[in-house]
């Protein structure tokens, strides 16, 4: 009897959970802890695990697998510091904030995306990826296709950054909405695409795909910033 309590109060401390989402606001490092709600597969009404005000920073935390649900979403500017995905449900990531807000991403890690990793919202804000690794994903960034209101530009900087398979591409950008992503220091599998344009449009209707560019005002990036393996 005591060792099951003993081993139930190790895996409390270990393995948070909840079924609400939790807002954090200034800084809060988890230590490596595991956090998780629920997963209801690929639907887009889920609620984020964590919600990270304006200038808020998560650290050191992983997201249950089977229970990462809409992952985290970013109000603002924002800081996701060593944050592991092992299974993405939704999206990992969701940026809101909007003009001169900052989604930085250091080091972390993501796997099981069946779509993409990071999603961006906000208009005029940025996204920045450092040192971030990925296992099997759709696509590590895709600013919104089809958001209501839609428009842009929206930006990413990806550098320092490995990923085993992106089956539909490493990143999206709506060119004609101004969208522009900085690629520098990328290793990704061999016949992955890199950098693809897509027509942005409005709710309701699906975003055309342009095709993979490279040296574009859109895809800042060239042949010699990725090495395949």
């Amino acid at each position: 009897m005591y060792s099951k309590l003993l081993l139930a109060m190790v895996l409390a401390v270990s393995a948070f959970a909840s079924s609400a989402t939790t807002t954090i606001s200034g800084t809060k490092d988890y230590s490596g802890a595991t956090v998780g709600t629920s997963c209801a597969g690929g639907s887009e009404s889920q609620q984020p695990v964590f919600l990270i005000k304006d200038g808020g920073t998560l650290k050191n935390v992983t997201l249950k697998a089977g229970g990462a649900a809409d992952g985290v979403h970013c109000e603002g500017s924002c800081t996701l510091s060593n944050v592991k995905w092992p299974d993405v449900c939704e999206d990992a990531a969701t940026m809101k904030g909007g003009s001169g807000k900052t989604m930085s991403v250091v080091g972390g890690s993501a796997d099981k995306a069946s779509d993409k990793v990071f999603q961006h919202n906000g208009k005029g804000s940025t996204i920045k990826i450092s040192g971030f690794t990925a296992g099997t994903i759709g696509k590590l960034y895709r600013s919104c296709g089809n958001c209501s209101s839609n428009g842009g530009p929206r930006y990413v900087n990806i550098s320092n950054t490995k990923i085993t398979k992106a089956s539909a591409g490493v990143a999206g950008v709506n060119a004609n909405f101004g969208d522009k992503a900085t690629i520098r220091t990328l290793t990704v599998g061999k016949g992955n695409a890199v950098c693809i344009e897509f027509k942005g449009v409005q709710k309701g209707s699906e975003s055309p795909k342009v095709g993979e560019k490279w040296n574009t005002t859109a895809c800042n990036v060239s042949k010699s910033d990725v090495t395949y393996k």
